[in-house]
C-alpha cells in the first residue's frame, strides 16, 4: 500500500532527490508506469531513464506496482512509495531543541514533528490503519505587542490547565505530542 508521507533524512537519498531528472522521474511516477511509458511522457530516451529509475528504486523511493503485458513482453510498473516525500535534514549533534522564541527554533520543532509524523504515517501505512492526529490552523491579528503577549500567556495557561486535567500518568497511556506555534503571516503574492 502506498504511504501518504515519506520523510527522507539520509544524505545519500537527499542527494538523489536533488537531481533534477530524478525529481522529474518521481513526479512522473505518481501513478503506476513502466519506464518506457515514463520515457514517452517525458520525451527522454528509455535507456537514459533506466539508470536513474534503478537508483530511485534501490533507495526505496520507487516500488513495484504491477505489470504491463504486450504480447509476449512483460514490463514492470513502478510508482513512488509515497504521495509526498519531504526532506528533513537532521543535526545528529543536537541534544536539545533550540530557543522556543526564535525562527530557527520553530524550524527545528517543526522538523521534529515532520520526522515523527513521517515515522507514524509509514508505520500506519504498513499496518493498513491511520494514526489519530489533530491539526488546528488559525489566524489572529493583534493591535499591539502587549495584546500579543497577553494572548500568548493566556493560551499557555489554558494549555497547561488542559494538560493537567486530561494528562495521564499511567504507564499504559498513549502519549501524544502537542506543538503550538505562532509566527507572523508572510505577505501573499
Amino acid at each position: 500500500m502506498r504511504q501518504e508521507l515519506m520523510v527522507v533524512s539520509d544524505p545519500r537519498t537527499m542527494a538523489l532527490l536533488a537531481d533534477p531528472l530524478k525529481a522529474e522521474i518521481l513526479r512522473g511516477m505518481d501513478r503506476p508506469r513502466t519506464t518506457a511509458e515514463l520515457a514517452l511522457a517525458l520525451g527522454t530516451p528509455r535507456q537514459k531513464l533506466g539508470y536513474h529509475v534503478r537508483q530511485l528504486e534501490d533507495a526505496g523511493l520507487l516500488a513495484s506496482a504491477g505489470e504491463s503485458r504486450r504480447g509476449n513482453c512483460v514490463a514492470r510498473k513502478l510508482q513512488t512509495v509515497a504521495r509526498r516525500i519531504i526532506v528533513v535534514q537532521t543535526d545528529p549533534d543536537a541534544t536539545a531543541l533550540p530557543d522556543r522564541y526564535s525562527g530557527s527554533g520553530l524550524v527545528e520543532w517543526c522538523a521534529r514533528a515532520i520526522r515523527e509524523v513521517g515515522v507514524l504515517s509509514s508505520t500506519a501505512g504498513r499496518n493498513g490503519g491511520k494514526q489519530p492526529m489533530l491539526t488546528l490552523d488559525s489566524e489572529i491579528a493583534f493591535d499591539n505587542p502587549q495584546e500579543q503577549q497577553a494572548f500568548a500567556q493566556e493560551l499557555n495557561a489554558l494549555i497547561v490547565a488542559l494538560v493537567d486535567r486530561y494528562g495521564s500518568t499511567s504507564s499504559a497511556a498513549t502519549c501524544f505530542r502537542l506543538l503550538a506555534a505562532s509566527y507572523p503571516k508572510p505577505p501573499e503574492g
